[in-house]
């Protein structure tokens, strides 16, 4: 076996940088390096091995800035227990090229990210379906071989601390994840492009402003035992023609949908588990498709939102405890739904909207707050085998609906409306009416107990008014009417609300007191200039549109919701939604790409707010020549000619903001006011966990009250603190830790379930 190359800058006889190593090494060799930390960056362009002299950890890479990304121009190259660091997280660290190979283990790369490239290829999506990709490939083949773009095979490996994405992968680059965690990424946490192909076993995304994952073009990812928690927006993004596989895995916390699929995405989901998105569990939209198998999806405003044309498949699924609706059709979707079980929604069960389809073989509807099945206008699904048990109503239906029941029953049902159900339901264990009937045919079903219901007034068709506090919750967009449409940011139409309730709502945000402050004053501002044009009188000059200054996790997007509410509450927006766009949603990827990007963008906005986070990477310091600029010229010119349709907020770091405004003079001149978003103090963070627990039904004792502030206390507030989402994901691992307390416990009391201690706080290294 041949010597390793050694690598030791106090030592007689051995190189004293590892680039001068590497110059002097043949194919094949082995380049041992002694700790410390190495201020250099090189290119691997034979086969070789970097290994740490003393084990993993020992020996640091330090990128300096004006040096350029290390990287890899060579098959099967080996990185073994390096620790590289870079010093700008928003620029490349590590470059796997076209016609590259490299195996990381036990590495950790923070301050930059991890490009895996390929040659461009913008085919459409290949012959080959994500689910005839074998997940057990090692790559090593490839690794040895790379004709199909550059390779990466990472194991026991973290990537943190990146801007914009961590791992990049374009073209028809190749990669494996194994056992290997992302972290505190002020972005995307994976981007998957052009054909290239992600293969994650045990993968961990933590965190990220952005969504954990997301593949767009015709790439395809596949992961297996994986978790996504915690993401900014969405936990995975399929757009385009990509397609995903997920078996056995987590998706939890998603600050928007745990999965979601747009254009012509394809999806499935085998025996996974989707928990507490903000919005969906899983979204479908456009033309795309997905496929459950065995999935879990747990709480969060829906459960199941379809609204593509193209039919896709729910078998033997779980959906429980969402604020809204369990599974919701939308405008002409279509879905084959068999074997699912819906529990306590705080809406519908099942809802059909406007023009939409499906078929629902044996499923069960259980403890909801509004009729469990609900059929909208020309609506025509087909219910068979299917039971409601323990709802005050079983189905409300819309005039001009005609859905078919084929052996349906209702169970403890208070007004049972299923055809061939008596009142008051059937003994559980009873067999089920064995009816075929139409409903809706000469018009709305009747209500039950007369034209008003047993529980007064009701919504068209009999749809019954929301129980008290059933679907509520703090910020949420208030529901339309009984037809179950919702809007969500995108589209739909928003009920009008009540300026003080939504003033009350903004004064009960924790912290924020001079933004609260500001806004206010703008109402109040904004109220007078309705008044006057009201009264025939001139408007004065009136710029709506606003900077948001602060560092992540501050409550920018929140506030910048409310702000929409409040303008739609006072008359000056028609919709007051929210578009939440980046560079990424604007910028195109070729010439002529931008304009109408943006364009499309601007446009699902009209009559609510564009919110642009991270405005700032439009325009990049020191580049004259980028895309971005001229979506900020579109900008200008779309907020000149629709000032009145659209309210424009462009959100970053407060240092970067001033930047972005300077860089155009329209910008300058329609951005006029900022809002500063301080950083949240323990106090503010303590009442933000606490406020988590509240809401999932966890009481935190005193000793983890003063413990948590302790913990809080000694955080780095450095530019990686998340400020409100590090509370959030302090609470959730609080809640893991208590989970592995109690399952130790033999027979836990209903308070061992609810009560977090000082024990369940994460380790100051954690």
């Amino acid at each position: 076996m041949t010597e390793p190359i050694r690598v030791a800058p106090r030592t007689r006889g051995a190189y004293r940088t590892i680039t001068e190593a590497l110059g002097a090494a043949p194919a094949g060799a082995v380049v041992s390096i002694a700790p410390g930390e190495y201020r250099e960056s090189f290119r691997l362009i034979r086969k070789v091995s970097l290994v740490p002299q003393h084990g993993p950890g020992s020996v640091t890479v330090a990128v300096p800035a004006a040096a350029g990304a290390l990287s890899v121009a060579a098959p099967d190259c080996r990185v073994n227990g390096l620790v590289l660091r870079g010093v700008d997280p928003g620029e490349a660290l590590l470059r796997i090229e076209d016609a590259a190979g490299l195996t990381l283990e036990h590495c950790v790369i923070s301050q930059g990210r991890v490009e895996v490239l390929g040659s461009r290829n913008h085919a459409a999506r290949p012959d080959q379906p994500v689910t005839d990709i074998p997940l057990n490939n090692d790559l090593a083949a490839d690794l040895a071989d790379p004709t199909a773009g550059g390779v990466l095979v990472a194991r026991r490996s973290r990537l943190r601390a990146a801007r914009h994405t961590a791992l990049h992968l374009t073209g028809d680059a190749l990669a494996r994840l194994d056992d290997t965690a992302i972290e505190d990424v002020e972005g995307i946490g994976i981007a998957v492009s052009g054909t290239a192909v992600l293969r994650a076993d045990q993968l961990r995304v933590h965190g990220g402003s952005g969504s954990a994952l997301r593949a767009r073009d015709a790439s395809r990812v596949l992961l297996r035992g994986s978790g996504l928690f915690g993401a900014g927006r969405n936990g995975l993004l399929v757009q385009d023609a990509a397609e995903a596989l997920l078996t056995d895995c987590r998706v939890e916390n998603a600050a928007r949908s745990g999965i979601r699929l747009d254009h012509t995405a394809r999806a499935e989901i085998e025996e996974s588990t989707l928990r507490d998105a903000r919005l969906s569990g899983v979204e479908v939209r456009d033309q795309a498709r997905v496929t459950m198998r065995g999935v879990r999806v747990v709480g969060g405003e829906t459960g199941v939102r379809l609204r593509s044309t193209e039919e896709s498949t729910l078998l033997h699924c779980a959906v429980t405890g969402q604020q809204g609706n369990g599974v919701e059709l939308e405008s002409g979707a279509d879905a084959r739904v068999r074997g699912v079980r819906v529990a306590r929604s705080g809406k519908h069960g099942v809802m059909v909207g406007e023009g939409s389809r499906g078929t629902f073989d044996h499923c069960d509807v259980i403890a909801t707050g509004f009729p469990a099945l609900h059929v909208g206008r020309e609506a025509a699904p087909r219910f068979r085998g299917c039971r409601v048990f323990d709802s005050a109503h079983d189905l409300g239906v819309f005039e001009g609906a005609s859905p078919v029941f084929e052996n349906c029953v209702s169970i403890n049902v208070g007004s049972p409306r299923l055809p061939g159900v008596r009142r008051g339901g059937t003994e559980p264990g009873a067999p089920a009416p064995r009816t075929r009937d139409r409903a809706g045919d000469g018009g709305p079903t009747p209500p039950p107990g007369g034209p008003q219901g047993p529980n007064g007034p009701q919504g068209p068709a009999g749809t019954p008014p929301a129980p008290a506090g059933a679907g509520a919750r703090a910020g949420a967009p208030a529901a339309t009417a009984a037809d179950g449409q919702r809007p969500d940011g995108d589209d739909g139409e928003i009920e009008a609300e009540s300026l003080t309730d939504l003033l009350a709502e903004l004064d009960e945000l924790v912290g924020l007191e001079t933004v609260k402050r500001d806004v206010g004053g703008m109402v109040k501002l904004m109220q007078t200039v309705r008044m006057r044009q009201e009264a025939g009188l001139p408007a004065p000059p009136l710029s709506r549109h606003l900077v948001f200054a602060g560092n992540p996790g501050t409550g920018k997007t929140t506030v910048a919701r409310l702000y929409g509410r409040l303008l739609h509450a006072l008359g000056l927006l028609s919709r007051g939604h929210l578009v939440e766009v980046d560079r990424s949603a604007l910028v195109g990827e070729y010439i002529g790409h931008t304009g109408p990007k943006t364009t499309e963008a601007f446009d699902r906005a009209r009559g609510g707010v564009l919110f642009i986070d991270e405005a700032y990477a439009l325009t990049p310091a020191g580049v004259s020549q980028d895309f971005g600029l001229e979506a900020v010229a579109t900008l200008v010119k779309l907020m000149e000619d629709h000032r009145d349709e659209v309210v424009v907020i462009a959100a970053g770091y407060p240092g970067e903001m001033s930047r972005f405004v300077d860089s155009n003079p329209g910008l300058a001149s329609r951005f006029t006011r900022s809002l500063l978003f301080s950083d949240y103090s323990t106090e503010e963070l303590v009442s933000i966990v606490e406020h988590h627990a509240r809401r999932h039904r966890y009481d935190l004792t005193d000793g983890a009250r003063k413990a948590l502030g302790d913990y809080i206390g000694s955080m780095p507030r450095g530019e990686g603190f998340g400020n409100g989402r590090s509370a959030r994901q302090i609470f959730q691992r609080m809640t893991e830790h208590q989970a592995m307390r109690v399952a130790e416990l033999t027979a836990p009391k209903e308070s061992d379930l609810t009560t977090l201690d000082e024990n369940d706080l994460p380790d100051s290294t954690s």
